[in-house]
């Protein structure tokens, strides 16, 4: 009996020991996190892993399609309907002003040129007749051998053989034009794009006959956003690339802004004049048009020092012996210079970690070894991440 219950009192005491040593496990799960926290040494950050805002210019990179122009072209049309004789001239050869292109068989316009010729001479008899008239008819009025109204007659019939004439003349020169316009000549100098005839074919007044385009002064027609039509302006540098010549871009300028927008795009088309003294370019080439915007000096901050998050974006700031996610607004991002524009949630006092450090969380304690916060600019990659300090 007695050994019984010495049995049962051991039993007891193991189960209180045991109970004991569980409450006391639960109490040390049970601390908060806070405690944890300040209980595990700062984060130690150097000079260079800090930032703080700073004025910069930024310049903004606008990216447009486009396609290559060529600032003078013709078209050169018929400006009579007649037969092609000839045509002197084929696609890609470079032609100059007045350069013969092609011509028209004249055999019809020859017969109309006698025609005219021999009408404009017999006028000419007709009116020298009238006019020996008139002046015999004055004469005789004089001396009152006729009356007044018989030379008004010859008057008349004079005046009226004299616009005989000029009818002639002038349809003499119609003739001599269309002669003219049978030889077809460049208008513009440059290089024969499009040849729309042949030889023997007839074609009709203003029919298309060959087109000339200038490889000389090219531009590029882009076509840009509403919301960045403003920071557009004439006179601008911008880079041209051009399809098929990737390693090779083209320096130009912005000549033109179109005063309204394309209809049914709401973009509004704008010009980059594009020199070509080489003739490498080619009209109808696609394009893009690179335009650096921008410039005036905003509160700006590294690109490293910016982090998104479920499209949040934040950053980490140094205060009070600690780490504080602080959420800022973007603005315009520098690409060449890593700069990004924070329009709000920061002041020029805060120290915001440049560097990219791995499980960072709000409230550790963090302290800085030496120096101060430097001025917004690329952090360096290779700096050390933070060490617990013993």
């Amino acid at each position: 009996m007695k050994t019984r219950t010495k049995l049962g009192v051991a039993l007891a005491v193991v189960a209180l020991v045991a109970a004991g040593s569980a409450l006391g496990l639960r109490a040390s799960k049970s601390q908060p996190e806070e405690v944890a926290k300040k209980a595990a040494p700062p984060l130690e950050f150097v000079a260079a892993d800090l930032v703080a805002l700073r004025a910069a210019p930024l310049v903004t990179e606008l990216v447009m399609p486009g396609s290559v122009q060529a600032l003078s072209q013709a078209t050169v049309r018929a400006k009579l309907s007649a037969e092609v004789r000839v045509v002197r001239v084929r696609e890609g050869e470079k032609v100059h002003a007045g350069q013969v292109l092609a011509e028209f068989d004249t055999a019809a316009l020859r017969v109309q040129l006698a025609e005219r010729v021999a009408t404009l001479e017999s006028a000419r008899a007709q009116l020298a007749q009238t006019e020996r008239t008139r002046q015999a008819n004055a004469q005789l009025v004089k001396q009152n051998f006729i009356s007044q109204n018989a030379f008004d007659t010859a008057d008349a019939a004079f005046r009226a053989q004299a616009a005989a004439v000029e009818a002639a003349q002038a349809q003499l020169a119609q003739v001599q034009l269309l002669l003219s316009d049978a030889v077809v000549r460049a208008p513009i100098a440059g290089h024969i794009a499009k040849r729309h005839v042949q030889p023997g074919e007839k074609v009709g007044f203003d029919a298309p006959l060959i087109g000339i385009v200038d490889l000389s002064r090219l531009e590029v027609q882009a076509q840009a956003p509403v919301s960045d039509v403003a920071s557009i302006a004439p006179g601008a540098p911008a880079v041209v690339a051009i399809e098929g010549l990737p390693d090779r871009p083209f320096e130009g300028r912005v000549e033109r802004v179109n005063p309204s927008t394309e209809p049914g795009t709401r973009s509004i088309n704008f010009h980059v004049s594009l020199p070509n003294a080489a003739s490498v370019l080619r009209a109808g080439m696609f394009a893009k048009v690179r335009l650096g915007v921008g410039g005036q000096p905003v509160p700006a901050l590294p690109v490293s020092a910016v982090r998104s998050e479920a499209g949040e974006h934040f950053v980490w700031v140094l205060a009070d012996g600690a780490l504080r996610r602080q959420p800022v607004t973007l603005g315009r991002r520098d690409e060449r210079a890593q700069l990004i524009e924070i329009r709000s949630g920061l002041t020029r006092a805060d120290r915001v970690i440049a560097t990219k450090f791995d499980n960072l969380r709000d409230g550790l304690a963090a302290r800085v070894i030496s120096g101060a916060a430097g001025e917004a600019r690329v952090a360096d990659r290779d700096a050390p991440r933070p060490a617990a300090a013993n």
